[in-house]
């Protein structure tokens, strides 16, 4: 059973500016990794898995071997995230939110140092680990459950309760659904396009702009954590 604590602050950090930042965080990762290290998606694990079962089947054998160690180090990441919250609720503290964000600041900003020349294998490696590791904390704005680092069932959350309210008649509440999900997907939008970009222009270097934006999430979380002590 999840303590208190742990509910409390789960409560507490799942606001609409803490999901739309951490999406667009999200969306930078994919857009960066994607432009800027080989076509390989840090965070969309559907897509590196069709890639790696395609591959497969044309024999491509190199190109399968870049795509496994992603999703092997996202499998990583949800682990180490549920190894910390299952800490944390049996320590009866609030959920390992700013380790979380710090842990993931901190891969970025050595990413971000390493020259350009560094195999891409080290970036989608250790980028898929730090979105896992924050895709696996962070899930839930307003209630409703959510992803901030792929849309997919974002855009489902969204599209049923844009059906619902407009279509079925549905009150307020389903408005706020799809005032909250249309934020989280658009600034997913924007964030991709931002990586994309920024990784051309800049190299590695455009990660310090990710990391300005899980810095704003820290700032925010801490704030919440500790107006409610």
């Amino acid at each position: 059973m999840p303590s208190l604590a742990f509910e409390q602050a789960r409560q507490r950090v799942g606001t609409l500016d803490v999901g739309a930042l951490l999406a667009a965080a999200g969306g930078f990762l994919d857009g960066f990794t994607y432009v800027g290290h080989g076509h390989v998606f840090a965070n969309a694990m559907t897509g590196n898995v069709v890639l790696l079962g395609i591959s497969c089947v044309s024999g491509s054998w190199r190109t399968a071997l870049h795509l496994l160690p992603a999703i092997v180090a996202f499998v990583v990441g949800v682990s180490v995230s549920q190894a910390m919250q299952l800490h944390s609720k049996r320590r009866d503290v609030s959920a390992p939110y700013p380790a979380v964000l710090v842990l993931e600041i901190g891969v970025l900003l050595v990413l971000s140092l390493l020259p350009s020349a560094t195999p891409d294998i080290l970036f989608t490696t250790s980028i898929a680990f730090a979105a896992s590791v924050q895709v696996q904390t962070f899930r839930e704005v307003d209630g409703h459950s959510y992803n901030s680092t792929f849309t997919t069932g974002n855009l489902r959350t969204l599209s049923e309760a844009a059906f619902a309210r407009f279509f079925e008649g549905h009150g307020p509440a389903a408005g706020r659904v799809v005032r909250d999900f249309s934020a989280v997907c658009a600034a997913f939008l924007l964030g991709a396009t931002a990586g994309g970009y920024f990784a051309q222009v800049f190299g590695n270097r455009a990660l310090w702009c990710d990391v300005i934006l899980l810095a704003l999430v820290a700032i925010r979380v801490r704030s919440s954590l500790v107006s409610s002590n």
